[in-house]
């Protein structure tokens, strides 16, 4: 009866020296249709819709700015009209103003064309055209950063739910294990209840037992779906596209200190950043409300002509002049400017509460980090002392010198040790990628 138990040893043992050599070959030959991490990221960063439509909303920004700057070159306008004249006088006494060698010659009804060329030049606009321009350019800028914002939230949506995804699959790897061994066990129970070494109730517990970890297994497949089409969405893929994730999740070091992530968060968190760009675009616009306060000064020059018209004494011309324009008295501008002043003292309010922020979620991950380090560092030994605890179990229960709840109890403490050091991998990567995100990295 020995002779099978360890046969499944060294089974276990040459599986373990298989993997081990066959993840060396992986390392050196990996699989194609295997989407590492990092492949993954990068996928996203390609093919995301929502990172494609925030970097376009730079390139809007720019198409802004270069319409703020184009003000202060000249307008040009060209126009025509189609005029009809009629008078009912039959004689040139009715025009005192037209020579009368001209009268045979001029229709008294009929149509006129009119053809006429403007051109306006800003000379002194009191800082409006500068403000806009200054207005565009904070706003293409609050748009770059939010694009660095866009990109840094997608890295830590894909690497979280990768991680939740491989995390998952050892689940299931697991869970499909439990259910060979409880299988097993259900063998050797049923082997032993038929020449009376075991009783009825304890091949009971081993049913109840499997058909709980069955449904857990139902349960970790339809939420590997979930995640699997989460992850594809994150990539800007099909829903349904198969994904084959790393069998372990890379696991760097994080070798920045608390202060210096303190630092980098108060220094480069894009959220942060774009509250900043905020407060510049208000006080930008503050000076766009002031200038309204000052005058205009423009130059403005006009060249016409048209046909032959007896009711106008002149054919064509050009007009130029200079315009000037004050507010005297406009009350709505000294309310803007109010509105100005206070937004831009909100913007500064908020861009402090998101300074402070950004460093308290940088310290919580940086602190997120650590812990998930500490946590497989401990679940590591665990599991080695679990896998024991359970080989020893099924030797004594198998030759009926223990309970079977102890060998229930050992297969518990086996997958809650396994789950727990998968888990922490998890964590490790999450938060990993969080401080990342904090510190602008």
């Amino acid at each position: 009866m020995i002779k099978p138990v360890w046969r499944k040893v060294g089974a276990c043992e040459t599986l373990l020296f298989l993997s081990f050599f066959s993840s060396r070959l992986g390392a050196q030959q990996p699989d194609a249709r295997v989407l590492t991490l990092n492949a993954a990221i990068e996928y996203a960063k390609q093919h995301s819709p929502l990172l494609a439509a925030t970097r376009q909303g730079v390139v809007t920004q720019k198409a802004v700015v270069a319409a703020a700057k184009a003000e202060r070159l000249p307008q040009v306008d060209v126009g025509a009209a189609m005029l009809g004249s009629n008078q009912a006088a039959e004689s040139g006494l009715a025009f005192p103003l037209t020579p009368l060698v001209q009268m045979p010659s001029q229709p008294f009804a009929d149509g006129h064309l009119v053809g006429i060329a403007t051109a306006t030049l800003p000379i002194y606009t009191g800082g409006r055209i500068r403000s806009a321009q200054q207005v565009a350019e904070a706003e293409r800028y609050m748009a770059q950063t939010n694009v660095r914002d866009v990109e840094s939230n997608l890295v830590f949506e894909v690497s979280t739910t990768y991680a939740r995804l491989v995390e998952t699959d050892r689940d299931v790897q697991a869970a499909q294990e439990s259910v060979k061994a409880l299988t097993e066990s259900r063998r050797d129970m049923a082997e032993g209840l038929k020449v009376g070494k075991v009783a009825r109730v304890d091949l009971l517990k081993i049913d109840t037992r499997l058909a709980d970890v069955e449904a857990r297994l139902i349960d970790l497949r339809n939420e590997r779906q979930v995640l699997a089409g989460q992850l594809n969405a994150l990539m800007g893929r099909e829903i349904d596209t198969p994904v084959v994730t790393e069998t372990t999740l890379p696991h760097p070091e994080v070798t920045i200190s608390s202060d210096d992530a303190t630092r980098a968060a108060a220094a480069a968190n894009p959220q942060y950043q774009i509250a900043e760009a905020r407060v510049e675009v208000a006080q930008n616009s503050l000076k766009a409300a002031k200038s309204e306060l000052r005058p205009t000064f423009s130059l403005s020059t006009a060249f016409y002509d048209h046909s032959p018209d007896p009711f106008s004494a002149y054919r064509g011309g050009a007009i130029a002049g200079f315009t000037f324009s004050y507010p005297i008295f406009d009350r709505q501008l000294k309310h803007r400017v109010a509105e100005a002043k206070s937004r831009e003292l909100e913007a500064r309010s908020k861009a402090e509460q998101e300074r402070l922020d950004a460093i308290e979620r940088a310290r919580t991950a940086w602190l997120q980090v650590r812990d998930a380090e500490a946590r497989i560092r401990a679940t590591q030994s665990s599991i080695a002392d679990a896998r024991e605890t359970l080989r020893i179990e099924q030797l004594m229960v198998r030759y009926g010198r223990d309970r079977i709840e102890h060998l229930l109890d050992a297969q518990a403490a086996l997958l809650t040790s396994e789950a727990d050091y998968y888990r922490a991998l998890a964590d490790s990567t999450v938060a990993t990628a969080a401080l990342n995100r904090e510190t602008g990295q």
